[in-house]
């Protein structure tokens, strides 16, 4: 499985929030929270090759993972993930978790 070129990966993220590429002011917020749904993604059961990888469903739900918390106010309210989300996690869990041999 190919390994995800996270400078490439954090462009497209940038381009999903509408930050264009010569901005550089969020680059380490996006990227932690890039890291944090990988680390989810892995506490789930995805294996790490799969989780750091060009999977389409992965960059997906990276994706839809930053885009709700990206900018995230703490005013005391909760922002929640899109109930279609859970439902791909599961997914790719399911069809894409660690594999004993």
């Amino acid at each position: 499985m190919a390994v995800r070129d996270e400078t490439n990966f954090l462009i497209e993220v940038k381009k999903a929030l509408m930050i264009p590429e010569t901005d550089t002011f969020a680059d380490s917020e996006i990227s932690l929270h890039i890291a944090s749904c990988v680390s989810l993604l892995i506490s789930i059961g995805v294996s790490e090759d799969v989780a750091r990888s060009d999977n389409a469903l992965v960059k997906g739900l990276i994706l839809i993972y930053v885009k709700t918390f990206y900018g995230f106010k703490n005013d005391g309210s909760v922002k929640e993930l899109p109930s279609n989300f859970d439902l791909l996690v599961k997914q790719l869990a399911l069809t894409e978790g660690d594999h004993v041999s």
